[in-house]
């Protein structure tokens, strides 16, 4: 005696099946670039444990395209220079002012793994709070909070 098949069909799998059937493909996210790793930069790492001023000065990235530090100096926004923009950050920036902060590795690597369809990320360490995303138009977008 034979068994009846049973199917069970989820949203994902009608999906799947549609984009299979019309000839599309799922492409795998864009991955953020590695905040993390070392390139070579002009900005020489400003001292550690610097607070946002420190470090954006530190970095050479006073006035710098991409780079906001606000009056008061408690917030930093870095924005990096996406394939389609005329002017942004450079990633150098951001592992410099990350470097210069002292950011622990388990922050900087939840960073290195945002991709391009991951919701904004955050992250809170010491005195700082975290922000970002990364998109393949925009490339990375980081805000830290002095708190």
């Amino acid at each position: 005696m034979r068994l009846p098949v049973m199917y069970s069909f989820t949203a994902a799998t009608a999906v799947a099946a549609a984009l299979i059937v019309s000839g599309c493909s799922i492409a795998a996210p864009t991955p953020a670039p590695d905040p993390t790793t070392e390139t070579s930069s002009s900005a020489a790492p400003a001292p550690a444990g610097a607070n946002l001023a420190d470090a954006v000065s530190g970095c050479g990235l006073d006035g710098a395209d991409g780079v906001e530090l606000t009056a008061d100096r408690t917030k930093l926004s870095i924005d990096t220079k996406g394939p389609r923009e005329t002017s942004g950050a450079a990633m150098t920036d951001v592992q410099c002012v990350l470097g210069a902060l002292e950011v622990p590795k388990d922050i900087t690597s939840m960073m290195k793994l945002t991709t391009s369809t991951a919701e904004p990320t955050d992250a809170e360490w010491e005195n700082l709070g975290f922000a970002w995303n990364y998109s393949p138009e925009n490339h990375f977008r980081l805000a830290i909070v002095q708190v």
